[in-house]
Formats: C-alpha cells, sequence, structure tokens
C-alpha cells in the first residue's frame, strides 16, 4: 500500500516542497503519483519505505537520498517546517555513491526527454523555456562545423575502445577491413557506446564525473568541456559553451533560482538537452563522419540492394482522442528531431503515444532516434546485425526483434508455396509511461543462405502491409488501440508478425493437401517435379518451425513480465 494518511498533529510541510529542494530533478511523473496516493506532507514521505519509493517511481539514487533524509530528520523538525536545506547536503560524487551502497554504474535517472510536464506554473514555465530552446535547430546546427569534426578525425585520442586501452580515430576506422563482422565490433564498442550513447545510465555517469572535477560539485566550462568532449563532442572554446549554459539556463534563472548561469552550474536536465541537441546536430549537418559507407554498411547493403532505404519516417502521435500522423523526410527532419511532440494540456494527462516506424535501415537515421529517444547500445547494434528472435530489456526499456516471413504466394495453394523474410526490431519505452514505440523494418539479408531453395526474387516486392493495417486502426474514429499505451502497441506489432507466421502455415497445409491429391506415381515411380516440391517443403517448414519457436519464446517472456500489459 503506497498511499498514507496526512498527520493531523505533524509534518505542516508539504511532500513537494521537500522534493523540490531535496531532488530537483525528479520526474514530474511522480509528483502525479504522489497526490493520486494521498502523499501530501513531509511526515507522509517519512513513512514511505524502500518498496513503496520504488512503486511511486523514484530512482536507486533518489530512494537512497529520501530514506537517508528520513532516518537524519528529527520528527521536530518536520512539524516546525523545516526544510530539507537545514539538514546536510548530499551529492552523487563517486565517493557518496560508494558511502550509501550504490555502485557508480547502477547510477541512473530515466530519460527526461518528453515527459510528462511539471505540475507547478513556475515549473512548467521553465519547462516550456527549456523546450523552445531544445527546438531551436537552427541554434543548435551552427555551434557544430565540418571544420571541427575532420580536426577531429585527426585526433589520436578521440575515439577509444570500451576499455579505454586501445584509441582509435575516425581516419582509421576506415582503414579497417571491409568485413562487416570487423566493423561491427568497431561500431558498438567505438561508435555506438563511445559516441551515441545516451541512455540515463551513461549521461548520469558523465554528469557525476564532471560534478566530481570540481570541489563545490558544480559543472563549470571546463567540467562541460570534459564531458561532451568524452560523448564525441569538440572541444568548444569558452564563448561557445558560455552561450550554450546562458541559452538552457534561461529558466531557471528567470525564476530566481540562480543569479547567473554559473552560480549553480548545469543541472543534470540541462546537460542531457545540451548532450542530445549537439549530438542530433553532429548527424543532421553531416558534421559527423561515419567509419561504415552507410549505403552499404561495410558490404551488407550491397547483398540486400537500395531500393528498400527510402530515407523517410512514419510518426504517429495518439491518444484516446485522435491520432495525428506526420511523414519525415528531409525537408522536416530537423524539425521532427529537435521538435517536441504536443504536451498534455492538464497535469492529470498522460502523454500522448508516440509511433515512429523506419522503413529499411538509414545508418544516419538510426543513430539520430538512438540520440533523440535513447536507444540502448546493444539493441541498435542488434537492428544492424539483424539478430534472431528475441526479447531483451534494458533498465526499464524494451528492445524486441522478430524474424518475419510474409506469404508472397496465393493463399489458395494453386502455386508453390513462397515466402519473404523481413526482420522487424522493436525499441519500447518502459513504466511508468510507455510512451514510445520505435520499430524498424528490412529484408532479412539471410534469406538467400537460411531459406531453402533461395529467396524469389518476385517475393522481394512484398513489404510491410502490417504498418499500414496498424496505422489505420490508430485512426479509426472509436479506435480501442488508442486507449492503451506503447506496450500495448508493441503486443499489437507482435501479434500481427504471428498472423503472418499463421497464413505461410496454412498456406503449407493448403498446398500439401493440393499435392496429395494430384496423381504422382507413375509405373515409373514418383513423379520427379512432385518429390522435389514436397522434400523443398519439409526444409522450409523447419525454418518455419523454428521461426515458431522463437516467438513463442518472446511471447512468453512478455507474458510473464509483470509491467507489460
Amino acid at each position: 500500500d503506497v498511499g498514507r494518511t496526512p498527520s493531523d498533529t505533524m509534518g505542516s510541510l508539504a511532500a513537494e516542497d521537500v522534493l523540490r529542494d531535496l531532488l530537483p530533478d525528479v520526474l514530474p511523473s511522480v509528483y502525479l503519483r504522489l497526490r493520486r496516493e494521498g502523499i501530501n506532507t513531509a511526515t507522509d514521505l517519512v513513512g514511505l519505505d524502500k518498496g513503496d519509493l520504488r512503486e511511486l517511481g523514484f530512482t536507486m539514487l533518489e530512494r537512497s537520498r529520501l530514506l537517508q533524509w528520513s532516518r537524519d530528520t528529527p520528527m521536530s523538525a518536520l512539524a516546525e517546517g523545516q526544510t530539507p536545506a537545514k539538514t546536510a547536503t548530499w551529492v552523487p560524487t563517486p565517493t557518496n555513491l560508494a558511502g550509501a551502497g550504490i555502485e557508480e554504474e547502477s547510477f541512473a535517472i530515466p530519460a527526461i526527454s518528453e515527459m510528462v510536464g511539471p505540475t507547478t506554473p513556475e515549473l512548467v514555465e521553465a519547462q516550456h523555456r527549456l523546450d523552445e530552446i531544445e527546438q531551436q535547430a537552427d541554434f543548435w546546427c551552427s555551434l557544430v562545423s565540418a571544420q571541427q569534426h575532420r580536426e577531429l578525425a585527426l585526433q589520436m585520442p578521440q575515439v577509444s575502445d570500451h576499455d579505454g586501452k586501445s584509441p582509435k580515430s575516425w581516419h582509421l576506422l576506415r582503414m579497417r577491413s571491409n568485413s562487416f563482422s570487423e566493423e561491427v565490433g568497431d561500431l558498438r564498442e567505438n561508435v555506438l557506446e563511445g559516441l551515441f550513447d545516451l541512455t540515463s545510465e551513461r549521461v548520469s555517469q558523465m554528469y557525476s564525473r564532471m560534478r566530481g572535477r570540481s570541489e563545490d560539485n558544480t559543472v563549470t566550462l571546463d567540467a562541460l568541456r570534459f564531458g561532451l568532449h568524452r560523448c564525441g563532442l569538440p572541444e568548444l572554446e569558452d564563448a561557445k559553451l558560455t552561450k550554450i549554459v546562458e541559452a538552457v539556463s534561461k529558466a531557471r534563472r528567470v525564476h530566481g533560482r540562480a543569479k547567473t548561469a554559473a552560480s549553480r552550474g548545469v543541472s543534470l536536465i540541462e546537460f542531457e538537452a545540451m548532450l542530445s541537441r549537439l549530438k542530433l546536430a553532429q548527424l543532421l549537418t553531416a558534421a559527423c563522419p561515419l567509419p561504415v559507407d552507410p549505403e552499404t554498411l561495410g558490404g551488407r547493403r550491397v547483398v540486400l540492394g537500395s531500393a528498400h532505404v527510402s530515407g523517410r519516417l512514419l510518426a504517429v502521435d495518439y491518444n484516446t482522442q485522435t491520432a495525428s500522423v506526420a511523414h519525415v523526410h528531409p525537408a522536416n527532419v530537423r524539425e521532427f528531431f529537435f521538435g517536441h511532440r504536443r504536451r498534455p494540456r492538464a497535469a492529470t494527462d498522460m502523454p500522448l503515444v508516440r509511433w515512429v516506424h523506419m522503413p529499411g535501415l538509414d545508418l544516419n537515421l538510426l543513430l539520430a532516434l538512438t540520440v533523440k529517444y535513447s536507444l540502448h547500445p546493444l539493441g541498435v547494434e542488434d537492428v544492424i546485425e539483424q539478430c534472431p528472435t528475441k526479447v531483451d530489456r534494458y533498465g526499464s526499456h524494451y528492445f524486441a526483434a522478430v524474424e518475419q516471413l510474409i506469404l508472397a504466394s496465393p493463399v489458395d495453394g494453386s502455386e508453390p508455396v513462397r515466402v519473404h523474410g523481413r526482420h522487424v526490431a522493436l525499441f519500447c519505452s518502459g513504466p511508468p509511461l510507455f510512451d514510445t514505440l520505435v520499430t524498424v523494418t528490412e529484408p532479412d539479408h539471410d534469406e538467400k543462405e537460411d531459406w531453402p531453395g533461395g529467396a524469389s526474387r518476385e517475393a522481394q516486392s512484398v513489404g510491410d502491409a502490417w504498418v499500414e493495417r496498424l496505422r489505420e486502426r490508430l485512426e479509426a474514429a472509436h479506435s480501442r488501440l488508442r486507449e492503451r499505451r506503447a506496450d500495448f502497441l508493441m503486443y499489437q506489432v507482435l501479434d500481427l508478425s504471428v498472423d503472418e507466421l499463421v497464413k505461410v502455415t496454412r498456406a503449407y497445409t493448403t498446398r500439401l493437401s493440393i499435392l496429395e491429391e494430384q496423381p504422382h506415381i507413375t509405373p515409373s515411380g514418383l513423379v520427379s517435379g512432385w518429390l522435389q516440391e514436397v522434400q523443398l517443403a519439409q526444409q522450409q517448414l523447419s525454418v518455419v518451425a523454428r521461426r515458431l519457436r522463437g516467438l513463442q519464446r518472446l511471447i512468453r517472456r512478455i507474458i510473464e513480465d509483470p509491467d507489460v500489459t
């Protein structure tokens, strides 16, 4: 039971005031749960245990800070309305993390982009001001120049392996072997993890290290330059850094929370905003050279062909009332990636759910999605490598992959069964909001080797019909699908994949029944063509069975997850 009844004798200090002083970066969605559970005073907060705080959505670091405050704050202080500012200050440096029993690698906050808005008028206005700065694509792109990145590529220690022992640079990566397997290893370690990992864990770890570089645990310009450079950005001069800090810290300065941009340093939310926008500017201005040819991905696209890569995205924002569809193309790509979805009108409303679909693997767009939605590097690598059917959970978020089989021949069994292999990858934001689903589909690049009889050339024209069906369902006048969150939409994609596989199995059943009825025995033996088709169908059905078992494991794991509806 998370809810508590406010005390009538003590605790006149409001719980939200305590959290704003104690945990200024706590997610606004936590405030919503506090209100719904009737946790109104500081005394109510003291009565919560670790399990209660976890259910309310506090991170590990926030739970430890609140529990320490509960132990150190006497009841008399609560009765007098004494604020946490009068108690000892605790900051998340590596030393204090260890003292609190938290490993630095587990220090994490949820991603702050596009969450439920703040609950007070001042915080709402401050968040709106930060959103306005984040959406100024020209401002951020002007800070990133191709010349800076040409100089960056010549710096030997710029990009290091994940273990930090063997430095590499962009131009050295380009000189490596054209073997796709070798390049993927470099792509994951040096690019995905080293340069485009903006998960909450990585951002908070870097922020902690930046604070540890100063005596007063504030993020100075030098510490900010260090953190941005460690994330693959060029070493910006003081003038540009000051311009950035002045812009993103304007919101809190307006409300008197800091006299100058440097008086409090840079907050975690502000650092996340700077880092994500500068990385997007790198990608969308073509100022960030990639270590592999984006047209071939180290030779892989030569097998697939490039016709299926559109360089476009489909974005659907929806809630219970309506759904809006946007097509992202080169002319409006900056507007989409730097922009935000519309925020809820009321504080009690949940945010819009967004579904982003990418047909075909465009490396630049995939990396931009990785930055915008803090996709996990291991999941992004699985998209590039086209991993087998699986589901993983990274923190509170989900990644799933499905090896689809789509029927490309008539369902009546009048012709031999032909199928087309597709690879579908899904990134779903986790609890409590479940507000974003990203899907990536492309042809199965192993189909020629894995599918007995080889891939049918005619089948290559078979696309993703399920995408259009799902979009139509979301746009329907009284869609029940819009009543649920992104986890249910993810389940619907998996369900449609199962439906496609059912069509394939039924087609085989029908075709084999027809073959059985045909005269196939002659005085000289079995008809050769008949026997060959039956043997080929037997081999192909073994692949179908393997794909079916993978889907069964995936769905079983999702059903067993208590956080998925």
